[in-house]
């Protein structure tokens, strides 16, 4: 198969004693081909480089261009790749109506505004995909190198609600494609982002009977509200999001759905529990939490971390009232009942002053609102900020620092994982050293 869209794949690490670092390779070098052949993706690159067998790698230092003979044997090649896709991401040819890229700001890193609609991030990575920008090449690769589970975008099985929501008179393509990679065997993780007015009540019945019916191998169906943004470049109406009275309705529609479901999971997002002003359900509700990264089961799963491994720790011991907790309000839902409080540390509440009230992403945390925030919360020494709200040279997204929260507020800021089992083990840790020694 002749392979288009290919670039270098650039080596961030190379493991001490592996097969990589007895061939030459180092971090920084570029990977240009392998065996003589391009390469796409990291899929390429591993699916070449498994099994007991010698490859050829043709590599870029500096100016330098080399070959060297990478001989496996059966063992990992020892080599992480800092880009999964090394030509360029396959972008969305949709114009969704509710789409959040859209009502994203200006002035924001140029990351954010790629509107990706790429299989391998989907079977990489747990990015939903449209499937409506598939080709036949698409489809023979992801068959042939059985590239699953895939994560895809459904939000209506009906054609008009389809083509209104996405935008595209094609939409109904993808139910295709999507038939026929379930026939293949290729398991599939669906969502439906719930547009209040558009697909949901009658419509939202007629879709999870559509899936039970004719998609009975989809793995799991995440229902999720819609993201309303405000000050951005384009705003979709407050009418078509949900409050307290319509994410209680939702809740009880899939409930009653659920009893229907054969060995497909359905499961209601974190924020309809939190709108509804509902705890989140028990763990067997969220089956595998396939949909973790689609805030489906993020409270709960997160809560389960916390308890166990904060089980036998110095839960009074130690003084952190000096500790502050920086998270949003649906993240202060999921921490109330752990007792973090028996600590001494305090949350801290900020709400999203770049995306509105409605945005309750952590990673989406403005560095502006936190620093605002932490500025008027009186006695915080030390702040633990959620390390999902960061990118690699630890900005927000609207570019803030943790140097500059640091200069402007006085507060030392630590970055810790935005889990269940990292908060416990930064608590501890912050218990153990006495708080802010």
């Amino acid at each position: 198969m002749k392979r288009k869209n290919c670039g270098p794949a650039p080596v961030d690490q190379v493991e001490p004693g592996s097969a990589a670092e007895a061939a030459g390779l180092k971090a920084g070098d570029s990977i240009m081909k392998l065996d003589g052949l391009p390469l796409r993706d990291v899929i390429d690159l591993y699916m070449g480089l498994a099994g007991e067998r010698s490859a050829l790698l043709e590599v870029q230092r500096g100016e330098s261009r080399f070959e060297v003979r990478m001989d496996l044997q059966g063992s990992p090649p020892g080599i992480e790749i800092s880009e999964p896709v090394f030509g360029s991401v396959v972008t969305c040819d949709n114009n969704c109506m509710f789409c959040f890229v859209d009502q994203l700001p200006e002035g924001l890193r140029k990351s954010v505004y790629v509107k990706d609609d790429d299989y391998r991030l989907s079977f990489l990575g747990g990015n939903f995909i449209t499937l409506t920008n598939l080709n036949r090449s698409d489809i023979k690769r992801i068959t042939s190198e059985r590239l699953s589970p895939l994560y895809v975008s459904l939000h209506s099985t009906e054609t008009v609600v389809r083509k209104k929501m996405f935008g595209n008179p094609e939409a109904d393509r993808a139910m295709k494609m999507l038939r026929y990679l379930l026939s293949a065997g290729i398991d599939v993780h669906a969502q439906i982002v719930l547009v209040r007015g558009v697909n949901d009540a009658e419509h939202l019945d007629r879709t999870l009977f559509d899936i039970r019916e004719e998609f009975p191998r989809v793995m799991s169906v995440g229902v999720v509200p819609v993201g309303l943004s405000t000050g951005g470049r384009k705003t979709l109406a407050e009418k078509y999001g949900f409050d307290r009275e319509s994410s209680a309705a939702l809740i009880e529609q899939v409930d009653a759905w659920r009893r229907r479901f054969g060995s497909t999971l359905l499961a209601a997002a974190d924020e309809f529990f939190f709108m509804a002003g509902m705890e989140p359900p028990e763990t067997s509700y969220y089956g595998g939490f396939d949909q973790i990264e689609n805030g489906v089961g993020i409270a709960r799963l997160f809560r389960d971390e916390f308890e166990k491994e904060w089980a036998g720790g110095a839960v009074e011991g130690g003084s952190c009232k000096r500790v502050g907790l920086v998270t949003t309000p649906i993240g202060a839902w999921g921490l109330a009942p752990l007792g973090i409080e028996r600590t001494g540390a305090s949350l801290v509440v900020c709400e999203n002053t770049l995306f509105g009230p409605k945005v309750n992403v952590c990673g989406l945390l403005p560095g502006k609102a936190v620093m605002e925030a932490l500025a008027s919360f009186d006695g915080v020494e030390l702040a633990l900020v959620p390390r999902v709200a960061l990118d690699e040279q630890g900005a927000f997204i609207d570019g803030v620092t943790l140097k500059d929260i640091v200069v402007n507020t006085g507060i030392r800021v630590e970055p810790v994982p935005a889990s269940g089992a990292g908060l416990a083990e930064a608590l501890q840790r912050v218990v153990i050293r006495g708080c802010l020694d």
